[in-house]
């Protein structure tokens, strides 16, 4: 029986969070459309926790995280991606992918609940 490599499978799925899965995706990207990340989204520490405790929700960070280590080449989306606001006011701090995918979850259709 021959040893199997990871060309050899046809997906390849990585479950976490933090920083190690993006690590681990960024490391597989070569697999393309074969790989699957599953993302928990319970991060709570800085810019994500500041908007988890404004506006609820799902929290972002890891996700964008994920998504970034997924590009390979150095682009201004992913820059902004990963630019985060200095200064003093309100938007210290925050990281402005994070901001962009909650904005994109509030334009996000859902189908309405039953009455």
């Amino acid at each position: 029986m021959r040893n199997r490599t990871l060309a050899d499978l046809d997906r390849v799925v990585a479950l976490g969070g933090g920083h190690g899965l993006g690590r681990v995706l960024s490391s597989l990207s070569s697999l393309g459309s074969r790989l699957t990340g599953i993302v928990t989204t319970t991060d709570n520490g800085g810019s994500t926790g500041r908007i988890r405790r404004s506006e609820g929700g799902i929290a972002w960070g890891d996700m964008r995280n994920c998504l970034n280590q997924l590009i390979t080449e150095p682009s201004v989306a992913s820059a902004m991606f990963e630019y985060r606001f200095g200064g003093n006011g309100e938007l210290s701090g925050h990281n402005l992918g994070n901001l962009m995918l909650k904005a994109l979850d509030h334009l996000s259709v859902r189908p309405s609940g039953s009455d």
